[in-house]
């Protein structure tokens, strides 16, 4: 134990660690306080709104980590690459995620464009609230080619080391998102207020803006990531190709099926009410801004466990992945004191909300607070440390095994069957997260993630 905590003593691990960690928690800040906002603007319009865009973002989320899945398993091989200096290998991978990303995106565009009650229908028969989440997954659903295209070229630029590049795009582009969401809502500047719509039009730009400068970066000021038409060619042949589903394959089961699974969980909560919808919409928007520092860590400890991987430095990977399981719940503990002081300020930024729905998402989130310790432990544990030696088979069976055969079964018993509250079902929605923990600690001391993936 005393070598993992010099590990964290020692300057050059830290300046490393805040070098990548700092950058990306504040784009994912951003990214979450933006959608706050969002939510904060829709909620002056009712709780019907409030569910439907909730709805559509449990959608997008599901997409989302399908991509996030894929990218990942490029930053694996790229971070790996960047610690043995193979840049060509770096470029190849690059190539290979945005061509994978791009394809299992489009196909789930065309559905929910072309047929969106078909999954907005699962969460309620009310017709508001179908109405409105319908038009919202319509023209979102656009955007999430724009994304398909994003995470891997961040991806890419983070693994070699550079996160500055996309926080610096998130600090121009996601202040428009709220400003396009502001007029577009509301109706000023002489636009007519389309309401839900115009939320899901603001987005829609926001991201196209983002894509297209992130492009243009990369063109002129990061032109190491540009692969020649021979590394294209490379990583597109059968070996290539094989050598990346191999790992992305897990991966993108692993984020997508946990997606869906929080997509269920909605479902299971909307059998309650809409107002519990609403609750749950604008609770996990408050989740995720909390989240947003543990995801630059995570993803810190990730790229740099990797780097350390990649040079088949495996005693420093194995101080390093201890260190960050020790000092996230410590980190933990400086945000559990502030959620629970300031939540209900937060929640009355929501006017829209009743008296009821304020108490119960108020019990929500001291509920999440109580939880923080043990989550955080098991976000860092899978994502930064047994990822990042391609240790993804069981990293899948511990999250869909938790959530599928615990979590979600537990939670559906106790709504269906007893009718459970919210802040009760919630309760039993983070039993998975107990059992995880003990697996995640154990898996990660029994050292199978510490291997070296490139071909050699």
């Amino acid at each position: 134990m005393k070598n993992k905590i010099i590990t964290f003593q020692n300057k050059t691990f830290q300046k490393k660690l805040w070098t990548i960690a700092l950058p990306i928690a504040l784009q994912s800040l951003l990214y979450s306080f933006l959608g706050l906002v969002d939510i904060l603007m829709v909620s002056q319009l009712g709780e019907a709104e409030i569910a439907a865009v909730g709805l559509g973002n449990k959608v997008f989320f599901f997409n989302l980590l399908m991509m996030v899945g894929v990218s990942h398993a490029g930053g694996v091989l790229a971070a790996q690459y960047y610690g043995a200096k193979e840049l060509s290998g770096l470029r190849r991978s690059l190539v290979t995620s945005l061509l994978i990303s791009v394809l299992i995106t489009l196909p789930f565009v065309l559905f929910y464009v072309f047929s969106p009650s078909t999954v907005t229908g699962l969460a309620s028969n009310d017709i508001e609230l179908l109405n409105y989440a319908d038009q919202y997954l319509k023209i979102t659903a656009y955007s999430f080619l724009f994304i398909a295209v994003v995470l891997p070229l961040e991806t890419a630029l983070r693994s070699a080391g550079d996160t500055k590049t996309a926080m610096n795009i998130s600090f121009l582009v996601l202040p428009l998102n709220a400003f396009f969401n502001y007029i577009l809502i509301f109706g000023h500047w002489g636009v007519p207020a389309m309401g839900v719509e115009g939320s899901a039009w603001g987005t829609f730009l926001a991201r196209a803006i983002q894509m297209v400068l992130l492009m243009l970066f990369i063109a002129k000021k990061r032109t190491f990531v540009i692969a020649s038409i021979e590394e294209i060619k490379t990583a597109l042949s059968i070996l290539d190709i094989r050598r990346y589903l191999k790992l992305a394959i897990p991966m993108v089961l692993h984020d997508s099926g946990w997606a869906l699974g929080v997509f269920v969980y909605t479902l299971i909560f909307a059998m309650i009410g809409v107002q519990e919808l609403a609750i749950m919409s604008m609770v996990s928007t408050i989740e995720q801004t909390i989240f947003a520092l543990f995801i630059g860590v995570a993803i810190a400890s990730g790229t740099m466990i990797g780097h350390e991987l990649g040079a088949k430095a495996f005693d420093r990977a194995w101080q390093q992945a201890w260190t960050f399981i020790l000092f996230v719940p410590v980190l933990a503990f400086i945000f559990v004191p502030l959620i629970i002081y300031f939540r209900e300020p937060v929640l009355s930024f929501f006017p829209a909300l009743s008296e009821s729905a304020t108490a119960s998402a108020s019990q929500v989130l001291l509920v999440l607070a109580c939880a923080l310790f043990i989550r955080v432990i098991n976000f860092i544990g899978i994502i930064g440390v047994l990822r990042s030696g391609g240790d993804i088979n069981y990293s899948t069976f511990m999250d869909i095994f938790c959530m599928w055969c615990v979590g979600i079964p537990l939670t559906f018993i106790a709504v269906k069957y007893y009718n459970f509250t919210l802040v009760e079902a919630y309760i039993i929605a983070l039993s998975e997260e107990l059992i995880k923990v003990l697996m995640v600690l154990q898996r990660v001391h029994k050292k199978h993630w510490l291997k070296n993936v490139l071909p050699t």
